[in-house]
Protein backbone atom coordinates (compact mmCIF):
# COMPACT_ATOMS: atom_id res chain seq x y z
CA UNK A 1 0.00 0.00 0.00
CA UNK A 2 2.73 2.59 1.23
CA UNK A 3 4.52 1.45 -2.29
CA UNK A 4 1.27 2.42 -4.57
CA UNK A 5 1.20 5.91 -2.91
CA UNK A 6 5.08 6.40 -3.56
CA UNK A 7 4.49 6.23 -7.08
CA UNK A 8 0.77 8.28 -7.04
CA UNK A 9 3.09 11.26 -5.31
CA UNK A 10 5.83 10.37 -7.37
CA UNK A 11 2.91 11.28 -10.86
CA UNK A 12 2.53 14.51 -8.78
CA UNK A 13 6.32 15.44 -9.68
CA UNK A 14 7.44 15.15 -6.03
CA UNK A 15 10.91 14.45 -5.38
CA UNK A 16 12.18 11.11 -4.17
CA UNK A 17 13.56 12.34 -0.96
CA UNK A 18 10.20 13.61 -0.06
CA UNK A 19 7.95 10.91 -1.64
CA UNK A 20 10.63 8.16 0.11
CA UNK A 21 9.49 10.01 3.56
CA UNK A 22 6.01 8.86 3.46
CA UNK A 23 6.78 5.11 2.91
CA UNK A 24 8.89 5.17 6.05
CA UNK A 25 6.27 6.97 8.40
CA UNK A 26 2.88 4.66 9.34
CA UNK A 27 0.31 7.03 8.55
CA UNK A 28 -2.25 4.27 10.69
CA UNK A 29 0.05 4.91 14.15
CA UNK A 30 -1.42 8.87 13.73
CA UNK A 31 -4.94 7.65 13.16
CA UNK A 32 -7.12 7.16 16.61
CA UNK A 33 -10.13 6.88 14.30
CA UNK A 34 -9.45 3.56 12.52
CA UNK A 35 -9.82 2.77 8.87
CA UNK A 36 -9.60 -0.51 6.97
CA UNK A 37 -5.38 -0.36 5.77
CA UNK A 38 -6.64 -0.24 2.15
CA UNK A 39 -7.95 3.59 2.71
CA UNK A 40 -5.09 4.45 5.29
CA UNK A 41 -2.23 4.99 1.81
CA UNK A 42 -5.08 6.19 -0.06
CA UNK A 43 -3.86 10.05 -1.59
CA UNK A 44 -7.68 11.31 0.75
CA UNK A 45 -8.35 13.29 3.84
CA UNK A 46 -8.43 10.98 6.85
CA UNK A 47 -10.15 12.32 10.11
CA UNK A 48 -7.39 11.57 12.61
CA UNK A 49 -9.54 12.25 15.51
CA UNK A 50 -12.72 13.27 17.16
CA UNK A 51 -14.20 13.17 20.39
CA UNK A 52 -17.56 15.15 19.26
CA UNK A 53 -15.54 18.33 20.78
CA UNK A 54 -12.38 18.37 19.17
CA UNK A 55 -11.51 17.28 15.73
CA UNK A 56 -8.25 16.76 13.64
CA UNK A 57 -6.97 15.63 10.18
CA UNK A 58 -4.52 14.10 8.68
CA UNK A 59 -4.31 15.85 5.31
CA UNK A 60 -4.00 14.39 1.56
CA UNK A 61 -0.62 13.14 1.36
CA UNK A 62 -0.26 14.88 -2.18
CA UNK A 63 -1.00 17.96 -1.15
CA UNK A 64 1.40 17.83 1.96
CA UNK A 65 3.79 16.54 0.01
CA UNK A 66 3.57 19.78 -2.80
CA UNK A 67 3.99 22.39 0.41
CA UNK A 68 7.17 20.35 0.99
CA UNK A 69 8.23 20.31 -2.16
CA UNK A 70 7.66 24.08 -2.87
CA UNK A 71 8.85 24.97 0.68
CA UNK A 72 12.53 23.54 -0.53
CA UNK A 73 12.66 20.94 2.19
CA UNK A 74 16.32 19.57 2.44
CA UNK A 75 18.20 17.97 4.62
CA UNK A 76 19.48 19.55 7.85
CA UNK A 77 16.27 22.42 7.73
CA UNK A 78 14.72 23.98 10.94
CA UNK A 79 10.69 23.80 9.80
CA UNK A 80 8.07 25.34 11.99
CA UNK A 81 4.52 23.92 11.59
CA UNK A 82 1.15 24.85 12.55
CA UNK A 83 -1.30 23.34 12.91
CA UNK A 84 0.44 19.53 13.98
CA UNK A 85 -2.81 17.56 14.32
CA UNK A 86 -1.58 14.30 15.58
CA UNK A 87 1.59 14.61 14.24
CA UNK A 88 1.85 12.88 11.08
CA UNK A 89 3.17 15.59 8.48
CA UNK A 90 5.72 16.51 10.91
CA UNK A 91 6.94 12.77 11.24
CA UNK A 92 7.24 12.83 7.34
CA UNK A 93 9.07 15.82 7.72
CA UNK A 94 11.50 14.94 10.24
CA UNK A 95 12.63 12.09 7.69
CA UNK A 96 13.05 15.04 5.00
CA UNK A 97 15.35 17.24 7.14
CA UNK A 98 17.10 14.35 8.59
CA UNK A 99 18.76 13.81 11.90
CA UNK A 100 20.50 17.29 11.14
CA UNK A 101 17.09 18.98 10.89
CA UNK A 102 14.67 19.55 12.92
CA UNK A 103 10.73 19.78 12.90
CA UNK A 104 8.98 22.18 15.63
CA UNK A 105 5.13 21.14 15.58
CA UNK A 106 2.50 23.50 17.18
CA UNK A 107 -0.91 22.41 17.88
CA UNK A 108 -3.57 24.63 19.40
CA UNK A 109 -6.03 21.64 21.11
CA UNK A 110 -4.12 20.37 23.90
CA UNK A 111 -5.60 16.87 23.87
CA UNK A 112 -4.85 16.48 20.31
CA UNK A 113 -1.26 17.64 20.97
CA UNK A 114 -0.88 15.12 23.80
CA UNK A 115 -1.26 12.58 21.14
CA UNK A 116 1.12 13.92 18.92
CA UNK A 117 3.80 13.72 22.18
CA UNK A 118 3.48 10.28 22.46
CA UNK A 119 3.15 9.40 18.82
CA UNK A 120 6.67 11.26 18.61
CA UNK A 121 7.63 9.14 21.36
CA UNK A 122 6.58 5.86 20.75
CA UNK A 123 8.24 5.70 17.39
CA UNK A 124 10.94 7.22 18.48
CA UNK A 125 10.83 10.23 16.44
CA UNK A 126 13.77 12.54 17.92
CA UNK A 127 13.93 15.54 16.07
CA UNK A 128 10.49 16.45 16.41
CA UNK A 129 9.60 18.89 19.05
CA UNK A 130 5.69 18.56 19.74
CA UNK A 131 4.17 22.42 21.49
CA UNK A 132 0.44 22.93 22.37
CA UNK A 133 -0.06 26.46 21.98
CA UNK A 134 -1.72 28.62 19.82
CA UNK A 135 0.39 28.65 16.91
CA UNK A 136 -0.17 32.52 15.85
CA UNK A 137 2.47 33.27 18.17
CA UNK A 138 4.72 30.95 16.64
CA UNK A 139 7.71 28.85 18.64
CA UNK A 140 10.48 32.12 19.02
CA UNK A 141 12.77 29.95 21.35
CA UNK A 142 13.92 28.19 18.82
CA UNK A 143 13.73 30.46 15.88
CA UNK A 144 14.99 31.17 13.33
CA UNK A 145 13.52 29.10 10.97
CA UNK A 146 14.31 28.11 7.20
CA UNK A 147 10.46 27.05 6.75
CA UNK A 148 7.32 28.15 8.28
CA UNK A 149 4.64 25.79 6.85
CA UNK A 150 0.71 26.02 7.56
CA UNK A 151 -1.60 22.65 7.97
CA UNK A 152 -4.59 24.40 9.45
CA UNK A 153 -6.76 27.26 7.28
CA UNK A 154 -5.54 31.00 8.98
CA UNK A 155 -6.63 34.23 8.54
CA UNK A 156 -3.44 36.17 8.53
CA UNK A 157 0.36 35.80 8.57
CA UNK A 158 1.34 37.50 12.05
CA UNK A 159 4.49 39.40 12.81
CA UNK A 160 5.38 36.92 14.89
CA UNK A 161 6.31 33.85 12.62
CA UNK A 162 7.63 37.12 9.86
CA UNK A 163 10.25 37.45 13.06
CA UNK A 164 10.96 33.76 13.20
CA UNK A 165 11.44 33.32 9.61
CA UNK A 166 14.80 33.75 8.41
CA UNK A 167 15.50 36.25 5.60
CA UNK A 168 15.00 34.31 2.30
CA UNK A 169 12.90 31.79 4.32
CA UNK A 170 9.73 30.41 2.91
CA UNK A 171 6.01 30.45 3.90
CA UNK A 172 3.59 28.05 2.38
CA UNK A 173 0.11 28.75 4.21
CA UNK A 174 -3.60 28.57 3.12
CA UNK A 175 -5.35 31.86 4.20
CA UNK A 176 -9.20 32.06 4.82
CA UNK A 177 -10.64 34.70 2.82
CA UNK A 178 -13.16 36.07 4.46
CA UNK A 179 -15.46 37.49 1.61
CA UNK A 180 -15.75 34.54 -0.58
CA UNK A 181 -15.03 32.17 1.79
CA UNK A 182 -12.17 30.59 -0.41
CA UNK A 183 -9.02 29.09 1.06
CA UNK A 184 -6.58 29.50 -1.32
CA UNK A 185 -2.89 28.43 -0.64
CA UNK A 186 -0.05 31.10 -0.98
CA UNK A 187 4.24 30.97 -0.90
CA UNK A 188 5.74 33.23 0.58
CA UNK A 189 9.35 34.44 0.45
CA UNK A 190 10.99 36.52 3.38
CA UNK A 191 13.10 39.72 1.61
CA UNK A 192 14.12 42.02 4.10
CA UNK A 193 10.60 43.81 5.53
CA UNK A 194 8.11 41.90 3.30
CA UNK A 195 7.05 38.56 2.84
CA UNK A 196 6.79 38.50 -1.30
CA UNK A 197 5.37 35.68 -3.18
CA UNK A 198 1.54 34.31 -4.89
CA UNK A 199 -1.49 32.27 -5.27
CA UNK A 200 -0.92 28.79 -6.00
CA UNK A 201 -3.93 26.66 -5.55
CA UNK A 202 -7.28 25.76 -3.51
CA UNK A 203 -7.24 24.24 -0.23
CA UNK A 204 -9.82 23.33 2.08
CA UNK A 205 -7.96 22.78 5.70
CA UNK A 206 -9.73 22.76 9.52
CA UNK A 207 -9.79 26.56 10.34
CA UNK A 208 -7.10 27.32 12.89
CA UNK A 209 -8.08 28.22 16.11
CA UNK A 210 -7.15 31.01 18.69
CA UNK A 211 -5.80 34.17 17.33
CA UNK A 212 -5.11 32.65 13.78
CA UNK A 213 -8.66 32.50 13.50
CA UNK A 214 -10.18 35.21 15.32
CA UNK A 215 -8.83 38.65 12.98
CA UNK A 216 -12.26 40.01 12.55
CA UNK A 217 -13.38 40.28 15.89
CA UNK A 218 -9.59 41.48 16.76
CA UNK A 219 -9.92 44.03 14.54
CA UNK A 220 -13.61 45.18 15.45
CA UNK A 221 -12.33 45.73 18.24
CA UNK A 222 -10.02 48.91 16.70
CA UNK A 223 -12.90 50.83 15.10
CA UNK A 224 -13.33 54.39 15.99
CA UNK A 225 -15.06 57.00 14.37
CA UNK A 226 -13.44 59.91 11.81
CA UNK A 227 -15.14 62.37 10.06
CA UNK A 228 -16.21 61.91 6.68
CA UNK A 229 -13.91 62.33 3.67
CA UNK A 230 -14.80 60.91 0.21
CA UNK A 231 -16.39 58.18 -1.44
CA UNK A 232 -14.79 56.40 -4.40
CA UNK A 233 -16.57 53.93 -7.08
CA UNK A 234 -14.49 51.13 -7.53
CA UNK A 235 -15.07 48.43 -10.38
CA UNK A 236 -14.32 44.90 -9.29
CA UNK A 237 -14.75 46.04 -5.47
CA UNK A 238 -14.66 42.48 -4.05
CA UNK A 239 -11.62 41.66 -5.88
CA UNK A 240 -9.95 44.94 -4.39
CA UNK A 241 -11.71 43.93 -0.95
CA UNK A 242 -9.68 40.48 -1.14
CA UNK A 243 -6.53 41.95 -1.77
CA UNK A 244 -6.80 44.69 0.99
CA UNK A 245 -8.02 41.06 3.45
CA UNK A 246 -4.15 39.86 1.94
CA UNK A 247 -2.18 42.73 2.36
CA UNK A 248 -3.35 44.92 5.28
CA UNK A 249 -4.14 42.11 7.46
CA UNK A 250 -6.72 44.91 8.82
CA UNK A 251 -10.04 44.01 8.06
CA UNK A 252 -13.44 43.20 10.03
CA UNK A 253 -17.26 43.50 9.45
CA UNK A 254 -20.03 44.79 11.42
CA UNK A 255 -23.57 43.97 10.38
CA UNK A 256 -22.49 42.41 7.01
CA UNK A 257 -20.18 45.30 5.82
CA UNK A 258 -16.57 45.14 5.63
CA UNK A 259 -14.44 48.01 7.09
CA UNK A 260 -10.59 48.63 6.33
CA UNK A 261 -9.34 49.42 10.14
CA UNK A 262 -6.50 51.52 9.84
CA UNK A 263 -4.59 54.24 12.58
CA UNK A 264 -5.64 57.17 10.80
CA UNK A 265 -8.82 56.37 9.33
CA UNK A 266 -11.72 53.78 8.12
CA UNK A 267 -12.52 52.79 5.09
CA UNK A 268 -16.36 51.34 4.44
CA UNK A 269 -16.74 48.96 1.61
CA UNK A 270 -20.06 49.02 0.11
CA UNK A 271 -21.52 47.37 -3.41
CA UNK A 272 -19.43 49.25 -5.77
CA UNK A 273 -18.10 51.94 -3.92
CA UNK A 274 -15.38 52.54 -1.04
CA UNK A 275 -16.16 55.65 1.37
CA UNK A 276 -12.91 56.91 3.40
CA UNK A 277 -13.08 58.40 6.63
CA UNK A 278 -10.61 60.68 8.19
CA UNK A 279 -7.38 59.14 6.25
CA UNK A 280 -6.12 56.20 4.67
CA UNK A 281 -2.87 56.14 2.67
CA UNK A 282 -2.46 52.58 2.50
CA UNK A 283 -6.02 51.89 0.74
CA UNK A 284 -5.11 54.46 -1.64
CA UNK A 285 -2.18 53.66 -2.83
CA UNK A 286 -3.12 50.02 -3.32
CA UNK A 287 -6.24 51.13 -5.14
CA UNK A 288 -3.95 53.32 -7.48
CA UNK A 289 -1.60 50.12 -7.88
CA UNK A 290 -4.29 47.55 -8.34
CA UNK A 291 -5.48 50.46 -11.38
CA UNK A 292 -2.09 50.08 -13.27
CA UNK A 293 -2.60 46.42 -12.87
CA UNK A 294 -5.46 46.14 -14.49
CA UNK A 295 -7.95 45.14 -11.76
CA UNK A 296 -6.14 41.71 -11.83
CA UNK A 297 -7.70 39.19 -8.58
CA UNK A 298 -4.75 37.98 -6.42
CA UNK A 299 -4.07 34.57 -8.27
CA UNK A 300 -2.62 37.15 -10.96
CA UNK A 301 -0.64 39.12 -9.07
CA UNK A 302 2.42 38.96 -6.81
CA UNK A 303 1.94 40.26 -3.44
CA UNK A 304 4.31 42.05 -1.15
CA UNK A 305 3.41 41.80 1.98
CA UNK A 306 4.94 44.37 4.54
CA UNK A 307 5.70 44.29 8.29
CA UNK A 308 6.49 47.35 9.50
CA UNK A 309 6.09 49.00 5.95
CA UNK A 310 3.47 49.61 3.59
CA UNK A 311 2.81 46.62 1.60
CA UNK A 312 2.57 46.74 -2.19
CA UNK A 313 1.13 44.87 -5.02
CA UNK A 314 3.20 43.90 -8.57
CA UNK A 315 2.26 42.86 -11.62
CA UNK A 316 2.72 39.30 -13.32
CA UNK A 317 4.48 39.31 -16.95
Amino acid sequence: MKERLFWILKNYGISDRIAKAFLEIPREGFLVKRYPSSYVYEDIVLVSYDDGEVYSTSSQPSLMAMFMEWAGLDEGMKVLEIGGGTGYNAAVMSRVVGKKGLVVTIEYFEKVCRIAQENMRRLGIENVVVVCGDGYYGVSDLAPYDVILATVGVDEVPEHWFRQLKDGGRVIVPINMKLSERQPAFLFVKKGNYLEGGYKLETRFIKAGGNLGNLLERNRKLLKDFPFRKAIQVPRLHVFVELVDLLTRRLTRVNGIFYYVGSEGVVEFLDDEMRIYGDAPEIESLLFQWEECGYRSFEHLVLHIGYNVLSHISCTI
